[in-house]
């Protein structure tokens, strides 16, 4: 993902139906007939996509939250996250942060 990409707010559909189970979620997309299931982690980004929120305020939220966690992994782990879903049209891109 590009640095530019990095400065994108990102906000998750709303019209999405989800489901928080424990430490994971799932999340039905109906238009494609799609069940994605989200480990703790990535249940826990589509939370805080409920507001829009760049690459940088993910990381730096979840940092937070999950103290010790190498920050260049983390990175890797939210771009990933915000880029796959975004290709498939979970999420939507608002401009820049």
């Amino acid at each position: 993902m590009s640095n530019g990409s990095n400065q994108t707010s990102w906000l998750r559909d709303a019209t999405l139906p989800f489901q928080r189970m424990d430490e994971e979620a799932i999340v039905v997309d109906p238009r494609t007939r799609e069940v994605h299931l989200f480990n703790e982690t990535g249940a826990r980004i589509w939370e805080l996509l409920e507001t829009a929120s760049s690459v940088d305020e993910l990381c730096a939220a979840l940092a937070e939250e999950y103290e010790g966690a190498p920050p260049e992994a983390l990175r890797g782990e939210v771009e990933s996250f915000v880029s796959e879903l975004g290709g498939k049209g979970l999420l939507k891109p608002r401009g820049r942060a």
